[in-house]
């Protein structure tokens, strides 16, 4: 399926189980190819398809997954091998027909396909779209989780929220390599910016990732960003009738909520900075 010109795009929701909130919203995609990648193999989920017949489901068993190396992507919160390992896996290996993927986790929230197909034209060409990303001169400076992470290069090295992405075929190449050479991945929020940089990838942090962040209440939506975290899919339905109504009080209540949450996290860059440089000093 062509998506934006010659590109082929697929998307991959990442899930423990599916839920029929999102599979009701991603079988009405008519652009992109969508994908189901799933932790839970104790239900074949083949037998979704007779319902959502546009929607391909992935299960992949982790012992595949440890003998290819795509291990530990996740393994910092959870398993050493999740349904991280098996969508990149499956992107990487098995399913290589693809110019990107976008891959969401099932706490993501966008409107519609629009939505992405609108990203998609703006950056036709990076290999990786994420939020915005940090940098880190050493394993122990700036982010908590470093001291857990395991990298086989010399750092700098990079991080970033990742519940959202858009990778290309020249990344998910890179990830097979270094699985394959490593046998082992290493946790998710450093591994995608970590790899675009130290493989001289092109990258781009769009405006339209900027929501999305590790903990936040959403209370009003865009049609243009996408955010992070929804875990109420209830929520997502709701969001969608609202912004599709066009209230100039919806708007409003996005766009204050905005103007707050980005000048909350340009404080907290400044002040990391300072702190740095304090260090530094």
């Amino acid at each position: 399926m062509n998506n934006s010109g010659s590109q082929r795009i697929a998307i991959g929701l990442i899930c423990r189980r599916p839920d029929a909130i999102w599979l009701d919203f991603l079988s009405g995609f008519k652009e992109y190819d969508v994908f189901v990648i799933t932790d839970d193999n104790t239900t074949d989920y083949r037998d979704f398809k007779d319902k959502h017949p546009a929607i391909q489901f992935v299960q992949i068993d982790s012992v595949e997954c440890e003998n290819q190396g795509f291990t530990d992507v996740n393994s910092v919160y959870f398993g050493k091998v999740t349904a991280w390992d098996k969508a990149l896996l499956y992107f990487a290996d098995k399913n290589t027909s693809y110019d990107h993927a976008w891959l969401f986790e099932d706490d993501i929230f966008f409107y519609d396909e629009q939505t992405i197909k609108n990203i998609d034209l703006k950056f036709p060409q990076s290999d990786l779209l994420s939020a915005p990303y940090q940098v880190s001169t050493s394993s122990s400076k700036d982010w908590w989780w470093w001291p857990k992470v395991q990298i086989a290069w010399e750092p700098p090295y990079y991080n970033t929220m990742v519940c959202g992405i858009r990778v290309s075929r020249n990344f998910l190449n890179e990830i097979k390599h270094y699985a394959t050479k490593n046998n082992s991945l290493f946790f998710l929020e450093a591994l995608f910016p970590t790899v675009a940089f130290k493989n001289n990838l092109v990258y781009h942090t769009p405006k339209q990732l900027v929501q999305v962040y590790y903990r936040y209440d959403w209370t009003a939506f865009s049609k243009k960003n996408i955010f992070h975290p929804v875990k109420n899919l209830e929520l997502h339905k709701k969001a969608r009738k609202d912004i599709s109504r066009g209230l100039i009080l919806y708007k409003l209540r996005f766009h204050i909520g905005d103007f707050f949450t980005q000048s909350y996290a340009q404080t907290k860059e400044l002040a990391k900075s300072l702190l740095r440089s304090v260090k530094d000093a």
